[in-house]
């Protein structure tokens, strides 16, 4: 478990270099390379204002160095909401943050998004990490990221 709780907070474009170093140290275990260009986009697109107030994205702070960041949105042509670009720097894997941004978020999008359906996508590598929390696996799909790296749908159980 974690020896310090970490503050989350909102997102800021001072945010962007540490949570790409984040991102980066995930490379290319949870992410592909070809994603380090993916997140910094949208990292980027969160610099519009508009943007921003659309796309609810938090930075997790341990000791004022961000350790991870993750946000969640409307999944494009459903009614359900989707975890987008969560991640926790490798440094701090296996001490409690993971769980506590995933927390953090599913409690989030219950006040701003009440009665919607939570869903996911994710890989092989990290599957089993949602389960814990009440995901259920409902469709894999081989080598969807890239070879080797299988993509799990997952949806939040009631």
């Amino acid at each position: 478990m974690t020896q310090n709780q970490a503050i989350i907070r909102k997102y800021s474009i001072s945010d962007k270099n540490a949570c790409m170093e984040a991102f980066k140290t995930n490379v290319p275990k949870y992410f592909t390379i070809g994603e380090v260009n993916d997140f910094e986009q949208f990292l980027t697109k969160l610099e519009n204002p508009e943007e921003a107030d659309q796309v609810p994205y938090y930075v997790m702070e341990l000791d004022d160095k961000i350790i991870g960041c993750g946000g969640f949105g409307e999944k494009e042509g459903g009614d359900a909401i989707t975890f987008i670009w969560g991640m926790i720097h490798s440094d701090y894997h296996k001490l409690g943050y993971g769980e506590q941004l995933l927390v953090f978020r599913l409690v989030e999008i219950k006040k701003q998004f009440p009665g919607r359906q939570v869903v996911l996508d994710t890989t092989q590598f990290s599957y089993s990490f949602f389960e814990k929390y009440g995901f259920k696996t409902v469709k894999i799909t081989e080598n969807s990221y890239a070879e080797g790296m299988h993509r799990y749908d997952m949806v939040l159980e009631d």
